[in-house]
């Protein structure tokens, strides 16, 4: 059986060859994977882990309850309303394994702003950031889900992983691989909201698109076991492309950066891509300037390693 899947996932070693989707991507780096964890996240001054079997659980969990719950079907939209952190990972892979396209939208934006997003993005299904959110929405959606907090009308994050434990039996884990397997290359994957000749769209690229963006970020930078990636600051396409590029390699930790602390973060953690607006990048630069009469200091060292990375800065995506 596990010969079989391997076959249907097209894989090869992880993060060698891209799969034709990025639900193929998820389902080989879940197999085959050799790091201590998939998602790293600041929890008051520790790094939190989570190891792949947990991510794919939630993932697992999260995508049955949309599906059972919440009637997610494929070619619908979940939007995430939310900053770069380890759930928009979890919600954005739970929905295009299922082909229903995700899309992400800045939580600060302005309500009528907001507003506009909203209804360019026409979701079936909203996760907001937090529970305050929820009133700026409207309640045209079928379901909302609040990553902190209770929203009005709507669920927890920890009752939908919750309830989607009620659901995880071995057949539903398979049925749910299975229909991700099956998601087709051309269907719609990643959604961005455009503001263009005063008319906000909402662009969709497809699975085909998402995947080779993937496969370019790994011919940028091969990765090797022990690789980490540091996402911080707006939640650009290349911000996720970036976390599905991390995630799918099967070596790569994907660390998401914690506002105000980006500087200490980036020299603690010694990334080997950052993705990250250029402000976040040149207060990393001065922060590990050096003295300036000793000049073999670590913080020598961390700014030499800064300057070499400085290619792999997505500024604009």
């Amino acid at each position: 059986m596990a010969d079989e899947e391997a076959a249907a996932a097209g894989d090869g070693e992880a993060g060698a060859h891209p799969a034709s989707t990025l639900p193929r991507l998820f389902l080989r780096a879940m197999r085959t994977h050799h790091r201590s964890a998939a998602l790293l996240y600041r929890d008051g001054e520790r790094w939190r882990e989570v190891p792949d079997w947990r991510f794919e659980r939630q993932v697992i969990r999260l995508a049955l309850f949309l599906r059972d719950r919440a009637a997610l079907a494929p070619g619908d939209h979940l939007v995430i309303l939310s900053s770069l952190r380890p759930e928009l990972a979890v919600a954005e892979l739970a929905a295009v394994a299922q082909g229903a396209p995700s899309v992400a939208i800045d939580p600060t934006l302005p309500p009528d702003q907001l507003a506009l997003a909203l209804t360019a993005a026409a979701p079936a299904v909203v996760i907001v950031e937090n529970a305050k959110l929820r009133e700026q929405i409207g309640s045209a959606q079928r379901a909302v889900v609040a990553i902190d907090g209770k929203p009005r009308d709507g669920w927890t994050w920890s009752e939908t992983l919750d309830l989607g434990g009620t659901l995880d039996t071995p057949e539903r884990a398979q049925s749910f691989r299975a229909r991700a397997r099956e998601v087709p290359a051309t269907g719609p994957a990643l959604g961005q909201i455009v503001a263009r000749d005063g008319a906000v769209q909402c662009q969709f690229i497809d699975q085909q698109d998402a995947v080779g963006r993937v496969s370019r970020v790994w011919a940028d930078v091969p990765p090797v076991q022990g690789d980490a990636t540091y996402v911080a600051g707006p939640v650009t396409l290349g911000a996720r492309i970036a976390c599905f590029a991390a995630i799918g390699d099967g070596f790569t930790r994907c660390a998401f950066g914690t506002p105000g602390k980006e500087p200490a973060e980036v020299a603690e953690l010694r990334p080997k891509r950052i993705v990250a607006s250029a402000d976040v990048v040149e207060r990393a630069r001065r922060a590990a300037s050096p003295p300036p009469v000793v000049r073999s200091t670590p913080a020598r060292r961390v700014l030499d390693w800064l300057k070499a990375r400085t290619e792999l800065t997505d500024r604009k995506n």
